[in-house]
């Protein structure tokens, strides 16, 4: 939500992204044999390697369709005015892919400690996993602040990603959707991976957000900390998972800036909200100018 209770407009990046969804949802309802092409099929990926990409945007239910939708362009709304259209587009495609080649080499592993050859022909596909990579943008950009439900409510919108995912596996299990479940886990954690340690700030000149409470922990509720955070420091030294140290230009922008600025989670909060700030307020002015050129127009 904008700035004094105004909402995002749509834009125009999510009304292509969504006319993408719904050109490939028709070509392969039209042309059904087309989905062996479109979709991730392990076994056929080679050659077919722009499955890796496809796959994250081939829907083949309308329902699912409709609902996909709609969450592109709520959360692009949310998140598209803070990080940019280019970003946004970067992060979208970037989480598609690593959603794909993850479920890819899942698959091979799999394969080779179980041999069951029909797990390379099963079809994995559907936009949830950039969903859930967007949810993961959400807490991001979103993080600090509450949302009231059925009037009284609260919930924390870092718990967002999280809590809509266990529904969505719920609901997987429950219709006996299993192989859409993949998408959802590494969608979530691929966005996270490159949000904390890869997107670059253009504003801060930093790589990734170091913020104690983007940490993977912060995604769960506080009493499974102590059981999150030591596993996710052992992964984080097996993987070399580590922020890049800040060079002497910046270091001395962020001392000048104020001592608390160097390493501190309330700067990081503080930069995402002006940052989305100032791109909510120069739409909201465009809106406004454009509303006094029509009324000029009226009066001459």
């Amino acid at each position: 939500m904008l700035p004094g209770g105004h909402v995002p407009k749509i834009t125009r990046l999510s009304k292509a992204l969504s006319a993408l969804l719904f050109i490939i949802f028709a070509v392969n309802y039209l042309v059904p044999e087309t989905s062996g092409y479109l979709a991730l099929v392990p076994g056929r990926t080679l050659p077919c390697i722009w499955n890796l990409v496809t796959a994250g945007f081939l829907t083949t239910n309308v329902f699912k369709l409709i609902s996909e939708l709609l969450a592109l362009i709520l959360l692009a709304r949310l998140v598209e005015p803070v990080y940019g259209s280019k970003e946004f587009l970067k992060f979208i495609f970037i989480v598609d892919f690593a959603t794909c080649l993850s479920v890819f080499v899942c698959v091979y592993i799999t394969y080779a400690a179980t041999a069951y050859g029909d797990l390379l022909y099963i079809k994995f596909h559907g936009f949830h996993g950039i969903a859930a990579g967007l949810l993961v943008a959400v807490k991001q950009v979103m993080q600090d602040q509450d949302i009231t439900l059925f009037g009284s409510l609260k919930f924390s919108i870092r718990y967002l990603p999280i809590v809509v995912i266990f529904i969505a596996t719920a609901v997987a299990v429950a219709l006996q959707d299993l192989y859409s479940i993949p998408f959802m886990y590494f969608g979530a954690y691929s966005a996270w991976l490159y949000l904390r340690f890869f997107q670059y700030q253009q504003d801060s000149e930093i790589q990734g957000d170091s913020s104690e409470a983007f940490k993977f922990s912060g995604c769960f509720p506080p009493y499974l900390t102590v059981a999150i955070d030591p596993i996710a420091s052992v992964l984080g030294f097996i993987f070399r998972l580590k922020h890049a140290p800040l060079n002497t230009e910046v270091q001395s922008q962020l001392l000048k800036s104020g001592p608390s600025m160097l390493g501190s989670d309330a700067a990081d909060a503080n930069r995402r909200r002006e940052r989305g700030a100032k791109a909510l307020e120069e739409r909201l002015g465009m809106k406004m100018q454009q509303v006094k050129d029509v009324e000029a127009g009226e009066e001459n």
